[in-house]
């Protein structure tokens, strides 16, 4: 089986480090992506009934550990 150009490409543009946050909904990857600034490259369904999505950004990111300040 081969790809088509367009799903190859898709491939070579995905970042090699991502991470990813299980949400309660769609809107809170939305919410997690502004406040802090990363990038969003798509949402995944879970069978969770709490965590419905994970959150699935580019590189590497971390919730801020408030407790430091």
């Amino acid at each position: 089986m081969t790809e088509s150009g367009s799903e190859a490409n898709r491939y070579l543009n995905t970042p090699s480090i991502t991470s990813s946050h299980a949400a309660t909904d769609d809107e809170k990857c939305y919410e997690m992506e502004t406040k802090y600034g990363w990038k969003l490259l798509r949402i995944e369904p879970l069978d969770d009934p709490t965590f419905e999505v994970n959150c699935i950004f580019e590189s590497e990111t971390e919730f801020p550990n408030y407790l430091e300040d």
